[in-house]
């Protein structure tokens, strides 16, 4: 087996891993992840899947399989035990996040479309990133550090290297370590507040 496959396998084996970490802590009440955060990346999870087959990225188009439908998966247990509140703020992001979808699929530029997909993934970040500074024990840095670090082992099973190809992967590995960075941060401000 190439050296490639195996780092995708890695890359692979690491999001089944921060998944089923994810799906526990749910399950087991830990972490209640924000469900319009799920939603929007469902719908560009798999647009951004579809996009690397065209693409021709080749098997690491893998790895944002996997992401995909854990994604649709957490998002279904975010409606069963997740974090459905929102607010204003919250609304706007989800608009944000799909008006940019349709203006990305509008896009004819993939350039454009790359940048606007890292948008989106912010957009739908924000909710969790404000949930999360208030109530970071609510979610789990673990599964987002895990995360944030498998797109690095699938980079040397592309076929084709590109701002285009390595764009929303390299934001999507600097995103979830700052979120999951930030997530550590609270908690341990928190407990130094509490000592006090």
């Amino acid at each position: 087996m190439p050296f490639a496959k195996i780092l995708l396998f890695l890359a692979v084996g690491s999001n089944l891993t921060s998944t089923l970490i994810y799906l526990y802590s749910i399950a087991a009440n830990k972490v209640k992840p924000h469900s319009f955060t799920f939603l929007v990346w469902s719908i560009i999870l798999g647009i951004n899947f579809s996009a690397q087959i065209v693409s021709g990225v080749g098997i690491a188009a893998t790895l944002l399989a996997t992401n995909f439908f854990a994604c649709i998966i957490i998002f279904l247990a975010c409606l069963a035990k997740g974090h459905t509140e929102h607010d204003k703020k919250d609304i706007i992001c989800l608009v944000l996040g799909i008006l940019s979808i349709i203006l990305w699929l509008l896009t004819k530029h993939p350039i454009y479309s790359v940048t606007l997909s890292c948008f989106i993934d912010l957009f739908a970040f924000i909710p969790s990133f404000r949930k999360s500074f208030n109530k970071p024990h609510e979610d789990s840095a673990l599964a987002y550090y895990i995360s944030g670090f498998e797109y690095i082992f699938s980079f040397p099973s592309y076929s084709s290297f590109s701002l285009v190809s390595l764009m929303y992967p390299v934001w999507v590995t600097f995103i979830d370590i700052s979120y999951a960075s930030m997530i550590s941060n609270r908690r341990r401000q928190l407990r130094i507040a509490k000592s006090f």
